[in-house]
Formats: structure tokens, C-alpha cells, sequence
């Protein structure tokens, strides 16, 4: 397990000193293994009892231990060629792990009770799993509301209610019209399944439920200044919500 996947699993935990400290620590992983406590505390400018008792959330026995536990996945890690086809396989099993350690009940049992579901994705990648989503559920006689575009979710807002679902698809969960159309749901108390790769990220911290994927990106531009970002893993999640609806919602 990975240490996004232990947060994830501690997700209910976490407030939002804790966010702020697995932020750095994620985004760090090499630095954090041969910094102190109080050098993590100063940087993150939290107290150093807010890293231990962080540490202790994610069910380690202290600061050290989660210390170990990065080191181990960094060496495992750097053991592996990371070829394009081991990253495939790799983000196949995270997303398994992910997907199946999360409680799919309350978000298959929304769907069932609401009157209307509405699936957005922000962008091409997402939009075609929204669309596989939307496939997918008509064998559940579900019919769920494909919005096209940022336009028509804004035309379809003010028509919503809280008996309806909405189901954003984010690649980054931090787009500036994301954050406005959240905002308006939340007033309106919808609520949003959001479905993002594996991070803290807006859309995921003010949605209902959250489900997450792994998604590498390959390293082709050596700049770093292009996105080559691919959506198996996210089509395997919206496969598996479908398939754990259909197992336990239809008949």
C-alpha cells in the first residue's frame, strides 16, 4: 500500500492541518525520509505534535515509522524500470486497491433513490468516461443526464434539487469554474460524487462521496510544460461502480 492509499483509507480522520501536512509530505517523498519533525512542522507552519498525531491517524506509531514506510516505497520504487507498460500496471493495481477498499454502498444507494443523475467531466478524457458511465447504467435502467460542457451546466443548475446527483469527473479537482459550480451545488444541497485521481484536491474535499484512481503521466515532453495523461484506470473505476450497483441494486 501506498502512502496515498493509507490516507485515503483515513480519509474521515483528516483535518485540515492534516491535508496541509500529507500535501508536503506527498509532493516531498525523498526529502521528508531525512527531515525531522520539527523540520516538517516548520516548513508546513503547523506545530510539531500536529506531524506525530498525523502520523498516528494513518495508524503508524509515530513520525518515524511513517518515515520507514516512505523509505520502503521509495526503494521499491526506484527497484522498478518504470517502463510505460509497468506504470499500466502498476496504476491497474493502485485503482483496484483504491476502489475496492472504499464503501461503494452509500454512493450505488444515492443513486437509486434519486429522482435524476447528471455526469459532467471537465475535459476530453473525462468527458468519454462520463459517457462510458452513462452506457454502462442504462442496463440498470438507470438513465443518467450526460451534460456536454461547462455551458449546459450552468444552464442546468438552477433546475437542479437536492432529490438529484451530480457526478463530476476532474483531472485536476481544481479548475476556477469547477470551484463556482460546487459552490452552487452545495447552496442548493445536491449532492456530487466526485471522481479525480488520487489527491487532496478541491472538488474531492467539498464533494459527498469521492472515489479515486491512479493515473501516471508518461514523461514525453522533456520541458515538462505538456499533460500526457491516460484514462484506463479511470474507465476501470467507473466499471467497477457500475458492476458493484449491479450486483447489489438491480433485482
Amino acid at each position: 500500500m501506498r502512502l496515498e492509499e493509507r490516507i485515503n483509507t483515513y480519509y474521515s480522520k483528516l483535518s485540515k492541518t492534516d491535508f496541509a501536512i500529507s500535501n508536503f509530505i506527498i509532493s516531498n517523498k525523498s526529502k521528508v525520509i531525512t527531515m525531522s519533525v520539527d523540520e516538517i512542522a516548520t516548513v508546513v507552519f503547523v506545530s510539531s505534535a500536529s506531524v506525530v498525531r498525523f502520523a498516528k491517524k494513518l495508524d503508524f506509531s509515530g513520525f518515524s515509522e511513517l518515515k520507514y514506510f516512505l523509505k520502503e516505497e521509495i526503494d521499491v520504487h526506484v527497484r522498478h524500470d518504470e517502463t510505460s507498460t509497468y506504470l499500466l500496471k502498476k496504476d491497474v493495481e493502485e485503482t483496484t486497491n483504491l476502489v475496492t477498499q472504499t464503501n461503494l454502498q452509500p454512493i450505488c444507494k444515492c443513486i437509486k433513490e434519486v429522482d435524476r443523475v447528471f455526469s459532467y467531466g471537465t475535459d476530453w478524457g473525462e468527458r468519454v468516461s462520463s459517457e462510458y458511465l452513462v452506457r454502462n447504467f442504462m442496463v440498470t435502467d438507470v438513465f443518467i443526464h450526460s451534460v456536454p460542457s461547462l455551458t449546459e451546466m450552468n444552464w442546468l443548475i438552477d433546475k437542479m434539487n437536492p432529490t438529484d446527483l451530480v457526478i463530476i469527473f476532474s483531472y485536476s479537482g481544481e479548475r476556477s469554474p469547477l470551484k463556482t459550480i460546487i459552490s452552487q451545488l452545495k447552496v442548493r444541497n445536491i449532492p456530487v460524487v466526485a471522481i479525480t485521481p488520487l489527491s487532496n484536491n478541491f472538488l474531492s474535499s467539498e464533494a459527498t462521496y469521492r472515489l479515486y484512481y491512479k493515473s501516471s503521466q508518461l514523461k514525453q515532453d522533456p520541458n515538462g510544460l505538456k499533460e500526457y495523461n491516460f484514462f484506463t484506470t479511470l474507465n476501470l473505476l467507473t466499471e467497477y461502480l457500475f458492476r458493484y450497483y449491479y450486483d447489489n441494486f438491480v433485482h
